[in-house]
């Protein structure tokens, strides 16, 4: 397989990148990455003359922490985010979600920016941000800057509510409460996920008070299940199976799996059951002795 011939362009701002958006239209795409978009180049699936490579504007790929909120370049690489440690100590869980992306040499080159932006439903990140209630700021013509909840962001296969002329600058990651527990667990073929799921749970003297379960890489998009997170509010340690069991099963009545290569309707459907039931098992048995030791 062989790339296409294209011209790669590199401006210094976020504001010169949508200039050129607008001056390329449809013969232009932003480059953040590129491990997905140079894929489907070379499959002859995607064609375009134009790369806007945003990689090498200054701060893009910037980690900062303010006022406990996580805020995470667009060009911040997987493996930079892995390995940060002010993300290891405020958002473990990020941490160790991260690990799970690919391997070590996508990670070392692949961007959250760019995965987000790229709009694949088989994805980790998508779905254990939106568990998490995370944001995604969005720069467009004239400066303008709109945060899109990553609820919103994805419309369906690979199509996101980013206009033409807009790029992903950053994404918000929320606080995490000392007595959150974040669990993500995820089933894979070829590394590539074919079920996503994560659960953040919260208890307080024994007793579940919020919970939320998203799931993703089933369906074109992540979704949260509200049925499935309603079912945890209120368990405690001796119902923890349980809720786990009405859980998978509220998951199993609302998720809508897309049939290919890896398992029909129904498997993609039960196996999200499955893994649902797992990780809630997990994060509630973990949160409920946290809230109990207290």
């Amino acid at each position: 397989m062989k790339l296409p011939p294209f011209t790669m362009h590199r401006p210094t701002s976020t504001s010169a990148a949508i200039e050129l958006l607008v001056e390329l239209g449809d013969d232009g795409v932003i480059y953040n990455g590129g491990t997905e978009l140079l894929l489907v180049m070379k499959l002859g699936l995607a064609d375009y003359d134009h790369l806007v490579d945003i990689k090498r504007i200054p701060g893009l790929d910037a980690i900062t922490v303010d006022g406990n909120v996580l805020r995470i370049g667009a060009a911040a690489t997987h493996r930079s985010i892995e390995t940060n440690k002010a993300i290891g100590r405020g958002w473990p869980s990020l941490v160790m979600m991260t690990r799970q992306v690919a391997n070590v040499r996508v990670r070392n080159v692949g961007t959250l920016g760019g995965n987000l932006a790229f709009g694949d439903p088989a994805s980790d990140p998508a779905t254990f941000l939106l568990a998490l209630g995370a944001s995604i700021e969005v720069r467009s013509v004239g400066g303008l800057l709109r945060e899109v909840p990553v609820g919103e962001f994805h419309v369906g296969a690979y199509q996101t509510a980013l206009d033409p002329a807009e790029l992903v600058e950053s994404i918000v990651v929320p606080p995490l409460a000392p007595t959150t527990v974040v669990v993500h667990e995820r089933i894979r073929f070829h590394e590539r996920p074919a079920v996503t799921v994560t659960v953040a749970a919260d208890a307080d003297e024994g007793q579940m008070r919020d919970a939320k379960i998203a799931v993703g890489s089933v369906g074109p998009v992540p979704i949260r299940v509200a049925e499935a997170e309603t079912a945890l509010v209120g368990a405690e340690v001796d119902s923890v199976a349980a809720a786990a069991t009405e859980a998978a099963a509220a998951v199993e009545a609302v998720v809508e799996p897309t049939d290919d290569m890896h398992g029909s309707v129904e498997y993609k459907r039960h196996l999200a059951g499955v893994l649902v039931g797992r990780a809630v098992e997990q994060c509630l048995g973990e949160a409920l002795k946290s809230g109990v030791s207290r």
